[in-house]
């Protein structure tokens, strides 16, 4: 499982165990997502997301945009900058539909509505990009934070890599033992047994006469 930066300061050197959370978004396919630790301290969450059949960690541009502080539209902000800066679908992000229920009251009641809406989940490095071409001091943070949230995710990736490695050759060690021991066990059956029963029989038979003798006695 991956492991992410997730605080409001860009610097944090500290990552804890994530738990997996299943998100189905309406239109799309499902998708595992990463659920944060401490989410009111999130900076820009970063989650798992699939693109380009590739599992990997992922930014709700959003969200992005909301820390941004951009004043223009969310939908015309993304559109603008994926045409401004050659942004390829299923390389740098993926759309997802999704639709949320609403419920607006009337004199009369309440009626349930639903709404459709595009998100977009950004690749870390065109997260880091976008950041960085806003030329803001919160862009300034972003790049940071994305750049730390990198490093950890590697170096946890790293740590798994090594106790999988670990595991493996403990594995190898005993499954060699294993072999061994019954390697020696079927030497034991197929040849020091019947060794030994023909020795057992030949000392019973040097001893017999001592046995006859002390019975007559």
């Amino acid at each position: 499982m991956l492991n992410a930066c997730k605080t409001k300061n860009p610097n944090c050197s500290s990552s804890r165990g994530l738990d997996s959370v299943n998100h189905q978004s309406k239109g799309s396919k499902p998708m595992n997502m990463v659920a944060q630790f401490n989410p009111d301290e999130s900076l820009v969450p970063v989650l798992e997301g699939d693109i380009g059949s590739i599992v990997q960690p992922v930014v709700n541009a959003r969200e992005l945009h909301k820390w941004l502080n951009v004043n223009t539209r969310f939908a015309m902000w993304i559109k603008e900058r994926i045409s401004k800066y050659e942004f390829l679908e299923n390389e740098d992000f993926v759309i997802v539909s999704e639709i949320s229920e609403t419920i607006k009251t009337y004199r009369n009641g309440q009626r349930k509505g639903a709404v459709k809406s595009r998100e977009y989940m950004l690749t870390l490095d065109m997260a880091k990009e976008l950041s960085m071409v806003e030329n803001n001091e919160q862009g300034k943070i972003a790049r940071r934070y994305f750049i730390r949230c990198e490093r950890e995710l590697h170096q946890a990736n790293n740590n798994l890599m090594m106790q999988f490695n670990r595991a493996l050759l403990e594995f190898e060690k005993y499954s060699d033992l294993a072999s061994q021991a019954g390697r020696t066990l079927a030497i034991v059956g197929k040849q020091i047994k019947p060794q030994a029963r023909d020795r057992a029989d030949s000392l019973k038979k040097r001893l017999q006469p001592v046995l006859n003798f002390g019975g007559a006695a």
